[in-house]
């Protein structure tokens, strides 16, 4: 009987450690970029809801810079997936709490309550200051109110700490654009184009840009009216 108690133990023991073993290993691997990219492989070829997966397991292990890449491809609805689970990404970057309030503003946006959704975003920022999604909102809402200095400041802000934020990008783009500087929009509007080459948005953006750049007429300077103008048409980047 002890003999038999000891083996099973034994066999206990030994089932133990292989299997620690295997999830450690398991554990390990999901962590690497070989399977970082072995997941958004499934992102590029899978089914509709292969692709979900995927690009949930890819925010799962931060997989920012293969989503990155998902939004360039050339199917629409991998640059979809991809582009909602990056931007889901980047709203959860500073935990539960800061997301929380980040949706409170958000809310309060959308309704046009820009005070409220100031204020929100002002503590916001002073208590998580690396979280850049909430100095792009900020951005956002100051654009509303058309204080477009400060919109421009969070959104440089904004590109400090993410540099690949699109919106960002855009959003220092249209300041610059309302502030009649197009060349320095310019810069900023193919920066973004880079990130997200198929969005028509932004691509209109920048051809609206180099347009009233290449339009000369006598006695004409590129930082006159006709810019702040045409500007107004760039307040979709803001919504």
């Amino acid at each position: 009987m002890k003999r038999i108690i000891l083996a099973f133990l034994r066999a206990i023991y030994l089932v133990t450690v292989v299997g620690s073993a295997v999830y450690l290993g398991v554990h390990f691997a999901e962590r690497t970029p070989w399977y970082k990219q072995a997941v958004y492989h499934r992102l590029l070829v899978g089914s509709e809801q292969e692709r979900l997966r995927a690009a949930s397991m890819l925010v799962q292990l931060g997989g920012e810079r293969q989503l990155l890449a998902g939004i360039k491809v050339d199917a629409a609805p991998t640059r979809a997936v991809a582009r909602k689970a990056l931007e889901f990404m980047w709203f959860n970057a500073a935990g539960p709490e800061a997301r929380r309030q980040a949706e409170e503003a958000y809310v309060a946006a959308e309704q046009e309550q820009f005070q409220q959704a100031l204020i929100i975003l002002d503590r916001l920022v002073e208590n998580f200051p690396k979280f850049a999604e909430a100095w792009n909102q900020r951005a956002s809402v100051y654009w509303h109110l058309g204080e477009i200095d400060k919109s421009l400041a969070d959104s440089r802000r904004a590109l400090v700490l993410n540099p690949r934020h699109y919106g960002a990008l855009q959003g220092v783009g249209a300041c610059q654009m309302k502030l009649g500087h197009p060349q320095e929009a310019l810069h900023f509007f193919r920066a973004a184009l880079d990130i997200v080459p198929h969005d028509d948005a932004t691509r209109e953006a920048l051809k609206d840009c180099e347009e009233l750049l290449n339009k000369k007429q006598p006695g004409s300077d590129p930082k006159t009216a006709p810019v702040l103008e045409r500007s107004r048409e760039f307040a979709w980047l803001f919504r």
